[in-house]
């Protein structure tokens, strides 16, 4: 058939045939982008918490968490106006109580548990009248007895010292250092590392807390090659890699029309977190841009396992560096081409 096309097409005018061509491509490079938006709704709608996030656990912590961070951040205000928030407590109490009915006791509940006897504490020293709320927090807890112990949730006091203690680096050199590596020396990367790596990413920013960003760890030599495969940037030295990273962020975390893309904002801090904390380990990485149309992806999660709820952000090769190494130069724009006054 394409070779008919062909023939047709070398009868036409030149100028002609290849107005043609060129609308052809422009109708299906259109129709392509269509479907892949149709997919991308209909997926959303069906996999993030947006039409009821009680229907799935993950979604009703994901709101739990997003109701306590509400109450945190008026806590950690320099002037936090006694008795705000009532709505969003209002809410904690309902759902964490629906929580504990339908899905048991969890982390999630012991901290919200904490994050409401610190209101409670900030009130009464405020005079605030909390009537509505101790019978309601008192039951809460009597049904959370028993269930995992927390000290996290609310606020914590920090002098500006303590943080200028703890970024005593020189991170100028650290973040100039970083280059994508793609020459790895065959020394194993231990299952200690990428978790080290992982736990450090966990302290990426996110919306209201809800860590929406997941890992999924490809050690074996054959289930790289699995999903190397369905990536276009690797040749030549994908196959040298100690580990592959496929970086997602979870999709029923997100609960709003408005955040549809959200997953896309927090998987791309948690990667960058992520790239940074086996940077500081001595690893190499090299990003794998996951640009692909909705076929691809579905064949990804096929052949790795990766739930449906999953958006993948990127994969990442990481590796040992060898002793000497050759690493492109990469030069930047100018600081006038990404920095402007508004």
């Amino acid at each position: 058939m394409k070779s008919l096309l062909k023939k047709l097409l070398a009868l036409l005018p030149t100028a002609f045939a290849a107005g043609l061509v060129g609308a052809w491509r422009t109708l299906r490079e259109r129709f392509a982008l269509w479907r892949a938006y149709r997919h991308d709704h209909r997926w959303y709608a069906r996999v993030s918490g947006t039409f009821g996030p009680r229907r799935r656990r993950a979604s009703l912590e994901a709101a739990l968490i997003k109701a306590y961070h509400r109450i945190e951040k008026g806590l950690a205000l320099a002037q936090p106006r006694p008795g705000f928030g009532r709505d969003a407590i209002d809410t904690l109490l309902d759902d964490g109580a629906y929580y504990l009915r339908h899905h048991g006791q969890g982390l999630t509940i012991a901290r919200l548990i904490n994050v409401l006897d610190e209101y409670v504490a900030f009130n009464e020293r405020h005079g605030v009248d909390l009537g509505w709320l101790r019978p309601r927090l008192q039951a809460l807890k009597a049904a959370a007895a028993g269930g995992p112990a927390s000290t996290e949730g609310g606020t914590r006091e920090l002098t500006r010292q303590d943080i200028v203690d703890a970024v005593a680096i020189d991170f100028t050199r650290f973040v100039e250092h970083r280059f994508s590596i793609r020459q790895f020396s065959d020394e194993p990367v231990t299952d200690a590392q990428i978790e080290q790596a992982v736990r450090l990413a966990k302290r990426s920013p996110s919306v209201c807390n809800r860590e929406s960003g997941h890992v999924f760890v490809a050690s074996d030599p054959a289930t790289m090659a699995r999903v190397l495969a369905l990536q276009n940037g690797n040749r030549g030295f994908g196959e040298q890699a100690g580990r592959v990273l496929v970086i997602t962020s979870r999709v029923d975390t997100f609960l709003t029309v408005g955040e549809r893309y959200q997953c896309w904002i927090d998987g791309g801090l948690f990667a960058m977190t992520l790239i940074y904390a086996l940077h500081a380990q001595g690893l190499g990485t090299c990003c794998l841009n996951w640009s692909v149309e909705p076929a691809t992806d579905l064949a990804l999660k096929r052949v790795s396992g990766i739930p449906d709820g999953h958006a993948v952000i990127m994969m990442l090769a990481v590796g040992h560096l060898p002793e000497a190494l050759r690493v492109a130069q990469s030069p930047r724009r100018p600081l006038s081409d990404v920095m402007n006054p508004l």
